[in-house]
This record gives structure tokens, C-alpha cells and sequence, in this order.
């Protein structure tokens, strides 16, 4: 049977501010709505992770995969436009898809290189997964399995660094902690399990 549906297309320079733009919105009726900070998504092959990643960004112009700077273009120029409105105050984090673990896609060093640039653009947290990978990393089991590449990133940066992959156990996540691997944990599945992890895992830290 041939596939059907809309083949993709590279974006234009007005659908490329156009997402600037909804970005900032969102992110405006987020403040204003009393959160109290965003979180830009660019990891699991969406879209900010489809400029990121060399497996999708074939484009040749100033947004494209030949140098990190293009990679990373949209995600700056959102950056820029988000805080223009939201003010200095206001926390801004990133979810990076650091590492597609993928043959031609992103390396742990590009992850470090972005890390660094995405500070110096002001953002204010990282929350490290992985790209094209999706949130598990292949061939491995272990809790905390994208540690690698956030202990690498806190070395280098001075703002808050999250760590997630498969953490269940509150013990793993204190000694994961301990261990410098990185600032915060995130856990997911593990509370959708459980509403009451992190008030479980909080006693028995205790």
C-alpha cells in the first residue's frame, strides 16, 4: 500500500517567523496564566530538534546543519523574542534533545557546544533527553541512562542541568545526584504511575 498524507516541505522564511512568533505568544499567555516559568521543547525529532539534528536539517541557508550556529539559529532567535517580552525575570528552560545516538545525527559534543550556547543566550535551565532516539537510549537499562551527557554539560555550564532516562527509584535519583552527574532529577513515567512518588521518594530520603 503507498503511503499517503503531506510530504514535508522546508520551511520559508515566513513560516520560520511565524513560529517565532506563536513561541513568544505561548510563552507570554504562560506568565500570564501564573506559571512560573517555560520550557521550550527541542528534543524527540520535533520540530526545534529537526534544525538541531544534521538527520533532518538539510537546508543550506543560515539555518542549516553545515555549522552549529545555523542548527541552533531558530532556537536563538525564539530565545531572543521570548525574553524581549517576558522580561529578564522570568525563567526560561530548554528541553534539548542533546544526542540523536544515531549514525550522522547529533554527538554528545555537539550537546556540550549547544549547552553553552543556549546559556550565553540566556536561558536558564537545561533539561537534557535525547533527539532522534527519543527519550530512551538505545541499548541501554539503567536509570539516569543520559548521565553521560549531563555530567558533561554541568562541567562546562553554570545554570542548572536536569537529568532524565528511566528513573524510578528515589534512592538512584539521590545517588545520581551525589555522584555530580547533574543539579536536578526529572522523573515522568514513573509518576504517572504513582501521583504520590516525589512525596514517597521525599520520605524516604529522609
Amino acid at each position: 500500500m503507498p503511503r499517503t498524507g503531506f510530504v514535508p516541505v522546508e520551511m520559508s522564511f515566513m513560516d520560520i517567523r511565524k513560529v517565532i512568533h506563536d513561541f513568544t505568544n505561548a510563552a507570554v499567555r504562560a506568565k500570564q496564566a501564573g506559571f512560573d516559568g517555560i520550557e521550550i521543547h527541542s528534543a524527540h525529532g520535533y520540530l526545534l530538534n529537526q534544525f538541531y539534528s544534521p538527520l533532518t536539517n538539510k537546508r543550506v541557508d543560515e539555518y542549516g546543519a553545515q555549522t552549529l550556529d545555523g542548527r541552533l539559529k531558530l532556537h536563538m532567535e525564539i530565545i531572543k523574542s521570548i525574553r524581549s517580552e517576558v522580561g529578564n525575570d522570568y525563567p526560561i528552560a530548554v528541553r534539548l534533545g542533546a544526542c540523536d545516538y544515531v549514525d550522522g545525527g547529533s554527538t554528545l559534543q555537539d550537546g556540550v557546544a549547544a549547552a553553552k550556547m543556549l546559556e550565553q543566550a540566556g536561558v536558564d535551565l537545561l533539561d537534557i533527553s535525547g533527539g532522534f532516539c527519543g527519550y530512551i537510549r538505545p541499548g541501554s537499562k539503567e536509570q539516569g541512562y543520559f548521565g553521560e551527557i549531563t555530567k558533561a554539560i554541568k562541567a562546562l555550564v553554570n545554570i542548572p542541568v536536569i537529568l532524565t532516562g528511566g528513573i524510578t527509584e528515589a534512592a538512584m535519583a539521590e545517588l545520581l545526584l551525589k555522584n555530580g552527574e547533574a543539579d536536578l532529577i526529572g522523573v515522568g513515567r514513573a509518576i504517572l504511575q504513582n501521583s504520590l512518588w516525589a512525596k514517597n521518594a521525599i520520605t524516604k530520603i529522609e
